[in-house]
């Protein structure tokens, strides 16, 4: 169910593309007008959007997500494991983010950044476009990397180009395709992996929005993985909060589409509750 809907939201993105893109040419003369507030913050719920703060803003984000939803006897994963990240983001220009922050699984630290490639408008451009990066540092004891240790198999990466289309005051949908690499994993696990991340915002009422993710990736021939989240977000001038059902505890985007998604086609309920709060200055 979960493919279907990504593949509908996926047509739906390139369908409203083409039909701009094949309009008539005769409003050249006619001044294009940005188009703003395609999504509300810089995550959606795991993924990149592609907003960004403003030349010289700030914000600074929590992110949480508790135990997995098992009974009522551990309160639905509230006295289960946690993980937790604070990160915090600049705007060097209207065009260009910085950030850097540390997940608490694996002590994971990131330096992060965002540039906006393509700006949607309301005649002549029909998409966002942006491209976003990461470098990340395991900070856990150099005993997890095995003989032969060096500084470098501490290191991954992760790069991303999100489209995405502002379709109605009221729908944006966006597509993100993506490579990562860890320098050195687990022999079990590939280094290297691409995928796709499917994802949409509907805004319901008074800036109260439904979110909703769906991911593929492929880390070899023989394996593929999915992950999928859904919830609803409050969005202020000054903060957002979002509030979501996933199955998966990484946060750091490398981890999550390596490590924290389920196999494609397993049915087993891996669900668990997170939030994540936005506050901008």
């Amino acid at each position: 169910m979960i493919k279907k809907i990504s593949l509908i939201l996926l047509l739906a993105l390139i369908i409203s593309v083409n039909s701009v893109i094949s309009q008539e040419t005769e409003t050249q003369t006619e001044v294009a007008t940005p188009v703003e507030d395609a999504f509300a913050c810089t995550m959606l719920i795991d993924n990149q959007t592609i907003s960004q703060p403003k030349k010289k803003s700030k914000e600074f984000i929590i992110h949480h997500r508790i135990g997995t939803i098992k009974s009522i006897s551990d309160l639905f994963g509230v006295f289960g494991p946690a993980n937790a990240r604070l990160g915090m983001n600049f705007g060097i220009t209207d065009k260009i983010m910085i950030g850097a922050g540390t997940e608490k699984f694996n002590k994971m630290q990131e330096l992060m950044w965002k540039v906006s490639l393509l700006q949607q408008k309301d005649k002549g451009t029909p998409v966002f476009i942006s491209y976003f990066g990461n470098c990340v540092v395991d900070g856990r004891n150099k005993i997890y990397f095995g003989d032969d240790y060096k500084f470098v198999d501490r290191l991954s990466f992760f790069n991303q180009i999100i489209i995405a289309r502002k379709l109605s005051e009221k729908l944006s949908l966006q597509v993100a395709p993506y490579f990562l690499h860890f320098n050195k994993v687990d022999s079990i696990y590939s280094n290297e992996a691409y995928g796709v991340n499917l994802g949409g915002r509907f805004k319901i009422w008074n800036e109260i929005s439904f979110l909703g993710e769906f991911n593929f990736t492929k880390p070899s021939e023989n394996d593929a993985y999915e992950s999928y989240k859904f919830g609803f977000e409050k969005n202020t001038g000054t903060h957002a909060f979002q509030l979501f059902v996933t199955n998966s505890n990484n946060i750091i985007p490398q981890k999550i589409y390596m490590f924290g998604q389920q196999k494609l086609g397993d049915e087993s309920s891996n669900l668990k509750i997170g939030f994540n709060i936005t506050v901008r200055f």
